[in-house]
């Protein structure tokens, strides 16, 4: 079918998308093997959606584990999850022995996609002191990045946290306690850690006696429980709803099918286009535009004066024209396809004036 091009019409309303979390695995219920035993080394700690951030070894908990790492009974402790069957546990602070050291452990998971520049956000997660971790500490925090941070060291990550909790005096709550806040994304953000973000001096922290001899591994060392993290849209995306796409005979315009470009018009005998064209070349790229995942062949013709060769050159010149008016309107090049047929495929067989104009055009395919 080809006919001729009329513009679209867009109707743009404002829409709340469903809260959806962007964080993968956010309870970490999914897992590539069960644990049984605490992580020894970082590259231990792998779950979908989630790893080590340093050569720090956070552990991983699971009710399918009939080892160390069970839930609710654990090396660290007594605990049921926050919500499911699973969580995470990282050490947050350990005691210096024969030097000065802030060891510490991050979980870092990445996000579905980037967060949007000026959009609000929602983050929080769940933490928990575990019940066998004879020291307690006053903060715990999330960090934003761009890029996914790969340090080889173990000791403390210092830069701001996006998110911090800070209290006036250690942790001492027996359940799961939530860190939260709003957020404005600068945008690009990709990456979430957790952790303790502020090294031994600045980290206030007490000892909680009655826990003495529980677990050696925790008897210089703060231990929490992380579970639930979340980062959730607040605004509400912009919902485009777009009227079928018609030309001037009134039906929708499909992929596979092929249309002439009406109003295109060239210098004599040449592939230059004429400025009375644009307008019609814009309503094929405001198409172009409503209709990301489409591609366009452009095909040229002309009537059947002049040699083969020269009609060739000719017919495919002038349908990269338009593809070279389509790119400076911001219309990628690999969605643009040309082709050049001359005079071999006319409209109209007849070769009186009439028809030759008829044969000289234009035409789009769209691709899908």
């Amino acid at each position: 079918m080809k006919v001729g091009l009329v513009f679209i019409v867009a109707i743009v309303c404002c829409g709340f998308s469903s809260a959806q979390n962007l964080v993968m695995n956010p309870s970490f219920e999914d897992y590539y093997r069960c644990p049984n035993n605490f992580s020894t080394v970082s590259k231990e700690f792998v779950l979908p959606g989630w790893r080590s951030a340093t050569s720090g070894t956070p552990d991983y908990y699971h009710q399918c584990s009939w080892g160390d790492c069970d839930v609710p009974f654990n090396w660290a402790g007594e605990s049921n999850a926050h919500g499911g069957f699973a969580y995470t546990g990282i050490y947050v602070w350990s005691r210096p022995t024969n030097k000065p050291r802030s060891y510490r452990e991050y979980l870092q998971g990445e996000l579905k996609e980037p967060l949007k520049k000026d959009k609000r956000y929602r983050l929080e997660f769940f933490f928990k002191l575990a019940s066998y971790s004879v020291y307690s500490v006053d903060r715990i925090g999330m960090l934003l990045t761009e890029e996914p941070v790969e340090d080889k060291g173990d000791q403390v990550i210092a830069q701001k946290p996006t998110l911090s909790v800070i209290k006036n005096e250690p942790f001492t709550k027996m359940g799961w306690e939530s860190a939260s806040m709003e957020y404005t994304a600068k945008g690009g953000e990709r990456y979430l850690l957790i952790g303790n973000f502020f090294d031994n001096l600045t980290t206030q922290f007490t000892a909680l006696e009655t826990r003495k001899g529980k677990s050696p591994m925790l008897s210089g060392s703060a231990y929490v429980y992380v579970d639930d993290v979340s980062v959730v849209p607040l605004d509400p995306e912009p919902e485009v709803i777009t009227t079928p796409i018609v030309w001037i005979d009134g039906q929708e315009v499909k992929p596979e099918e092929s249309y002439i470009l009406k109003n295109i018009h060239f210098e004599f005998d040449k592939y230059v286009l004429l400025p009375v064209s644009f307008p019609e070349l814009d309503k094929l790229v405001k198409i172009m535009e409503a209709k990301p995942d489409w591609k366009a062949e452009l095909n040229g013709h002309t009537d059947d004066i002049g040699s083969e060769d020269y009609n060739l050159f000719l017919s495919k010149n002038r349908a990269q024209s338009v593809v070279d008016y389509l790119k400076s309107k911001g219309i990628l090049s690999d969605r643009l396809v040309v082709h050049g047929y001359g005079k071999q495929r006319p409209l109209v067989e007849s070769k009186d004036d009439s028809a030759r104009m008829l044969n000289r055009r234009v035409e789009v395919r769209f691709l899908k």
